[in-house]
């Protein structure tokens, strides 16, 4: 103070430094251009700056920062951001009314507070910076400084001078329980651990308040065990406490309690031994900050509202630490399971190389395929397969796995193929097909890369649902087994023809060997010569036998060679062979069958086979006649194609002839003839040529018609003559 009772202001060496933050451009640069311009106060240098980087670089250099927006609002939500920013930078809320001093105060770091919506607001502000800076640097404060107004109401206060003292100009002012606490804000902030967190929260709360007595107990299994404490307290003197007590209902209501008098208080227990009073704090949901003290009443508002203000800071940086952790969790268990996906895909790339080294040198003709969208398609044909065929591999490769690929034989059941290509099932399918070399017997073999590669979804090892990144694929492997199966039919025929042998040598050759031993004895007894001429007889029925062995023996009912044989041609040259009577052969053009086959076999086949369907029909009308019926028209003889094959049938005039038909082009016929089954047709050679073709028998009968229908017929189709009636 002057001698005539004037104050002197202390000369400033340099202009103060302010940053004004706001949420905008505009709103920085307009009001950090009218607090410049203000004259109240000393002169100030103040910077425009809208990002909460550019505050945590200059804040150091700074005198004081401005948060010039509202945080309750979506511009101001940044404020907590800006205080860790600034560091221990004094920090002036400059904001509206609705967010009340109450409400400045209890957020930690606000050291002023401004209502900008009054008439002298930029006054008051370059007062309250200059209230705040003199106050940092312990500096005097000027008699005729505006003060804070008196007020009836909190409502009514346009400046507050935040959480501090007021200056007396001693030192040790800017070094008290915030400014302790505020040096501990950086370290808080960049610590990224539980257990040092835990720590810090205790060490800073013992230091600011300097008391010794300080712990932190954490929920365990429903009980509060300490888990963080200050040097000179042991965890081992500390008792759990439940949590259904009222450190449990502070945790959930999350407010301070505050116990005076612990040894009056029957609501917790002495924790320490010499503890008279204690205050105990919440963090967030996971524990409870204690801090105790030896005299009674140690703890005030002041105090209790700054350690909250402190546990709810550490609360929000210990909520950062656990999202960091999940993330970091979330960012090993995509690592693992990306590292998983790069082996699976390696391993499929490897596999998918090694099965395409394979398919170049398989000796047989194969396609591989891939499952496209649920479609099997041709990717690529080996050269052995386009040799074999004839077949232009540019011609189906990318082309649906269908008619070209599906040998003839096998379209009824093309659907069961494509499905179990689909299903990625190892299937096996025997059918024939036309190669440069004539018709040949392929056994067709689908082999997957993956059993089951439908192209769903797949799961991992953890049930959990993944899509695939490629495309199920896999190999039509044709293999010629043409000759395997001529060899299995000649030991087939040769096997007929030993048990043919054995037959008539068991039935026919014993019958006259013991007629002829019979007679000589006669003879030898009687000398009467008519017995001799018996023995003659058997002898000579001896010989036939014998003729019909080695017929049998030599016999051949493999075939050597076939060619394309239209059935209906070869029916009606048969038909002229044989005695049919009044008999007629009516062929059907409409569905002639064009056959790989011996021709004079399957000639001698059809021969066999029409005598003795109209050598039955005779039969029967005889005895029609035997019993009285005369009959009235002569039988019809039908020959025509099915499916899979052709078939011979016999009707009466009378007889329904679609009914037959119907009933054999849907395969209806069953069984399976045999050279001695009871038909009483006689039709063994006729089941040896069928045998040898590969092809399976059946007959049908009852009153008026009899139908034999040929299966396994797999023959390139094609129209015949023209339809004919004899």
């Amino acid at each position: 103070m002057n001698g005539d009772g004037t104050t002197t202001t202390p000369a400033n060496p340099r202009p103060r430094t302010v940053l004004y933050v706001a949420g905008s451009e505009s709103a920085a640069s307009d009001g950090a251009a009218q607090l410049e311009a203000h004259p109240s106060g000393p002169k100030r240098s103040v910077h425009a700056i809208t990002a909460v980087e550019r505050v945590r670089s200059w804040a150091p250099e700074a005198d004081c920062v401005v948060f010039a927006e509202t945080p309750t609002t979506a511009a101001g939500s940044a404020l907590l951001e800006v205080v860790d920013a600034c560091g221990a930078t004094p920090v002036i809320l400059f904001t509206e009314s609705s967010f009340a001093p109450t409400a400045a105060r209890s957020t930690g770091g606000i050291d002023g507070y401004v209502r900008r919506d009054t008439d002298d607001a930029v006054a008051h502000l370059a007062d309250e910076i200059e209230w705040v800076c003199r106050g940092e640097n312990g500096a005097t404060a000027d008699a005729d400084t505006e003060t804070e107004p008196e007020t009836d109401s909190e409502d009514d206060v346009i400046a507050m001078g935040g959480e501090r003292a007021p200056s007396t100009g001693d030192p040790a002012d800017s070094t008290g329980p915030a400014a302790r606490l505020l040096e501990s804000v950086p370290e808080l902030v960049a610590c990224r651990d539980r257990d040092r967190l835990f720590e810090l929260l205790v060490e800073s709360a013992a230091d600011a308040l300097e008391r010794e007595s300080c712990w932190l107990s954490t929920v365990h299994f429903g009980e509060f065990t300490p888990r963080a404490t200050a040097p000179t307290v042991s965890e081992a003197d500390l008792e759990p406490l439940s949590r259904e007590g009222p450190l449990g209902e502070a945790l959930r209501t999350g407010e301070v309690l505050r116990i005076d008098d612990i040894t009056a208080d029957d609501r917790l227990p002495t924790p320490l031994e010499g503890i008279a009073s204690l205050c105990c704090v919440p963090v967030g949901d996971v524990g409870i900050l204690q801090i105790a003290a030896a005299e009674q009443a140690a703890f005030d508002e002041g105090d209790c509202d700054l350690l909250a203000t402190w546990c709810r800071g550490a609360a929000a940086v210990l909520e950062r630490i656990d999202a960091d952790a999940s993330h970091d969790t979330a960012r090993e268990r995509l690592r693992r399971e990306r590292d998983r996906l790069r082996t699976e895909r390696d391993r499929i790339a490897t596999e998918r190389d090694r099965l395409r080294t394979l398919f170049a040198n398989v000796p047989e003709p194969a396609v591989r395929y891939e499952i496209d969208d649920g479609r099997p398609i041709v990717r690529t044909v080996n050269d052995t397969f386009a040799d074999v065929f004839g077949t232009d591999p540019e011609a189906i490769v990318g082309a649906p796995v269908d008619e070209d690929t599906v040998p003839p034989g096998l379209e009824a059941r093309r659907a069961t193929l494509l499905e179990s290509l689909r299903a990625g099932e190892r299937r096996q399918f025997v059918s024939r097909r036309v190669t440069d070399d004539g018709v040949r017997e392929f056994l067709l073999t689908l082999v997957p890369v993956e059993a089951g590669a439908s192209g769903d979804a797949a799961t991992d090892e953890n049930g959990a649902e993944r899509t695939p990144d490629h495309n199920p694929e896999g190999l039509i492997v044709y293999s010629d087994v043409t000759e395997a199966n001529r060899r299995e039919r000649e030991a087939a025929a040769a096997e007929a023809r030993l048990e043919t042998i054995a037959e008539l040598v068991d039935d026919d050759i014993r019958t006259p060997l013991n007629v002829a031993r019979g007679y000589l004895e006669l003879a030898a007894e009687t000398g009467d010569p008519e017995h001799f001429a018996e023995v003659d007889d058997a002898q000579e029925r001896l010989r036939e036998l014998v003729d019909q062995l080695v017929a049998i023996a030599r016999r051949d009912d493999v075939l050597v060679e076939t060619e394309p044989v239209a059935v209906h041609d070869v029916a009606r040259r048969a038909w002229v062979a044989v005695d049919t009577g009044d008999a007629r052969l009516v062929t059907r053009a409409a569905n002639d069958r064009v056959l790989e086959a011996d021709k004079a076999r399957l000639r001698e086949l059809f021969e066999h086979l029409l005598q003795a369907v109209v050598d039955g029909a005779e039969e029967d009308a005889d005895a029609e006649i035997g019993a009285g019926d005369a009959g009235d028209g002569a039988p019809v003889v039908t020959v025509g194609a099915t499916e899979d094959g052709f078939y011979v049938a016999r009707r009466t005039p009378d007889g329904d002839a679609a009914t037959v038909d119907d009933g054999l082009e849907t395969n209806a016929v069953p069984g399976r003839l045999a050279a001695a089954d009871g038909t009483g047709f006689g039709l063994g050679t006729v089941e040896r040529i069928a045998d040898a073709h590969g092809w399976s028998v059946g007959v049908a009968e009852d009153d008026d018609r009899v139908a034999f229908a040929f299966r396994g017929v797999n023959g390139g189709g094609g129209d015949a003559a023209a339809k004919s009636d004899r």
